[in-house]
């Protein structure tokens, strides 16, 4: 720690009018653990004819080069000489001038305080922000009994016949992986005249999430509204994850390829079977479907595709 120089100068100062004499100085310097070889520093300063402020300033700066040693004199400096009140043994005719400097001193010591409590309240602040931007890039932390939990729930919801109970139940489940695999998850959104089964956070994006499990394979139709949704939000740039358990008719991928607009990433129940089963995490499959939608402008690429594709065609 380097005093600051206007707190050098004024320590200086006060030094020179409160202590006068030569060895004071150098009986303070040795008070306050000053390393023994800055002290015979300021000893050869004197001899040399030196002042008193040069010498204490001399000494302040080779505190801060003198490591842990150095910073804590500093300290016991400061501090001693802010709450000196040895003013009987100053000559009288140094006297105001004594009271004057320390009075300045004690002030300016004070506004020293007030910046560093400030400076210090500050990054710890700025640590706190930056802790919670670590925590929401954090991954949840490896559970086998929650993955085997997923996989056991979802086998208890194929059991299910009814659409709108099988569909009432597999929401919270896919919400509950959201929570297990996204950067954040909020779950789904019931608005007036509007209904979204989940909203998940991916690749710095919010998406809006339709999960369907009926007979019959998701349409184009099906998959507009979900992108109307997503494009009218008042998020800004929301996009948007549909999962159909039973797929997509062939109309509907047909309409969506090679589109240059399109926000919406497309999964089908065997997608959702691999990611149960941990052959490709839920985040990597979609950066890969993500992917194969930019880049080829693909609505759909199957999780068993992707898989070949990094396994080198083994699998």
């Amino acid at each position: 720690m380097r005093v600051p120089q206007d707190i050098a100068n004024l320590f200086a100062i006060t030094v020179r009018d409160v202590l006068w004499f030569k060895p004071g100085v150098l009986a303070l310097l040795k008070e306050c653990g000053v390393p023994a070889g800055v002290i015979v520093e300021a000893k050869r300063m004197y001899e040399g004819k030196k002042a008193t402020i040069p010498v204490v300033k001399h000494v302040l700066d080779r505190c801060a080069e003198s490591g842990a040693e150095g910073i804590a004199a500093s300290r016991q400096l400061l501090t001693k000489l802010y709450y000196w009140n040895d003013l009987h043994s100053v000559a009288a005719d140094r006297k105001d001038a004594a009271v004057a400097s320390l009075k300045a001193f004690r002030e300016g010591f004070d506004r020293y305080k007030s910046q560093e409590e400030y400076q210090r309240a500050q990054k710890a602040q700025e640590q706190k922000m930056h802790s919670e931007r670590v925590d929401r890039r954090t991954m949840s932390a490896l559970d086998h009994a929650t993955l085997r939990g997923f996989r056991d729930e979802f086998d208890r919801v194929s059991t299910i016949t009814d659409e709108r109970a099988r569909g009432t139940t597999l929401e919270p489940l896919i919400n509950k992986i959201f929570d297990y695999y996204g950067e954040d998850s909020k779950g789904p959104v019931r608005r007036v005249g509007e209904q979204i089964d989940g909203t998940l956070k991916f690749d710095s994006h919010w998406h809006y999430v339709e999960i369907r499990w009926k007979a019959d394979k998701t349409t184009a139709q099906d998959v507009s509204v979900l992108r109307d949704r997503a494009r009218d939000s008042y998020g800004g740039d929301t996009k948007a994850l549909f999962i159909s358990i039973n797929g997509y008719s062939t109309e509907c991928l047909e309409s969506l390829a090679n589109k240059s607009d399109e926000r919406v990433i497309l999964m089908d129940g065997y997608d959702l079977r691999c990611v149960l089963n941990c052959d490709i995490a839920l985040d990597v499959l979609l950066a890969e479907k993500q992917a194969a939608l930019v880049r080829d402008k693909r609505p759909f690429v199957s999780a068993a595709e992707i898989i070949r594709a990094r396994t080198g065609g083994t699998s």
